[in-house]
């Protein structure tokens, strides 16, 4: 929910199944390198890696609040 957007329905629905899709790739084509364990952190990864280029996630609304 968080890589999709807090604000957007679809951005979730779509975060979620990247994640998912993302953890088995990356299970299945890494851990025969790295040993295993790779299934488990590569969704963190790739979601700081996100989070610190568009920090309101994919489709999230930037909300600007005058005070």
């Amino acid at each position: 929910m968080i890589l999709g957007g807090l604000d957007s329905v679809v951005g979730a629905i779509i975060g979620g199944l990247a994640v998912g899709i993302l953890e088995n790739l990356m299970g299945g084509y890494l851990d025969i390198y790295f040993g295993g364990g790779v299934k488990e952190v590569a969704p963190f990864v790739v979601l700081v890696v996100i989070l610190m280029i568009k920090p309101y996630g994919l489709f999230g609304t930037v909300e600007i609040e005058r005070v």
